[in-house]
């Protein structure tokens, strides 16, 4: 039998040859805003950079470890506080709660809205950018800060890219806080006087930090963390 004839006979007879309706793809569940707040902040205590939130009432709401460690430094000195739990003992510095205070005292005329504040104490190499934020759909504004503990730079009040903290995330905190000295510029020796740690382990760190930003010098590292 030819092998058209056989295709034929194969179609049941009478049947309906119009192809049958897809059934439609199950919609996803909506997502679980809980579960997803979670995650969201599990993500924010890996971003090299102090976040602070707080609340129109000036208290804190939620932050995440670099925040409560440069907190802690503002408030207690570099040397207390490290022998501190940054996190149980967290409080909202005072020169803070302050700017954020003349920023609540100036939102009733508008002039808060997209201005940020910035407080800084230079000797410590502590900075702060304070935003007053007003969601949508006249819900109480909050004030967003981004809290920074490192040596002083000219430049300070440029933020940091997000291409850079990406390059950040990939180092531990120790890897960070050495990386952030080479960006600023500064020598093996005084990296290892500010931290107070010896030249051969800082020389290590900085090996690490090559290796892991696949880059060969702090030259590279320093042009990458500007950009």
């Amino acid at each position: 039998m030819p092998r058209g004839e056989r295709l034929l006979k194969l179609r049941p007879t009478g049947a309906d040859s119009t192809p049958a309706p897809r059934q439609p793809l199950t919609a996803m569940p909506p997502p679980d805003r809980a579960a997803l707040l979670v995650h969201y902040a599990a993500m924010m205590e890996e971003v090299p950079v102090g976040l602070l939130l707080v609340d129109w009432d000036l208290q804190p709401v939620w932050f995440n470890a670099e925040a409560a460690r440069a907190s802690a430094v503002w408030n207690h000195g570099e040397r207390r506080a490290e022998a501190l739990r940054a996190r149980s003992a967290f409080r909202l510095p005072a020169a803070l709660a302050e700017a954020c205070g003349i920023l609540r005292a100036s939102w009733p005329d508008g002039t808060a809205a997209g201005h940020p504040q910035v407080v800084s104490d230079h000797a410590r190499g502590l900075h702060a950018r304070i935003k007053l934020h007003a969601p949508a759909g006249g819900q109480t504004p909050a004030f967003h800060l981004q809290l920074d503990y490192r040596r002083p730079r000219g430049d300070r009040e440029r933020q940091l890219s997000p291409g850079a903290v990406a390059l950040l995330a990939r180092l531990t905190e120790r890897e960070r806080e050495v990386a952030m000295r080479v960006r600023e510029g500064l020598r093996t020796t005084e990296i290892a006087a500010e931290l107070r740690r010896s030249p051969l382990t800082i020389k290590t760190q900085l090996a690490a930090i090559f290796t892991k930003l696949s880059v060969r010098g702090r030259t590279r590292v320093a042009a990458l963390l500007n950009r």
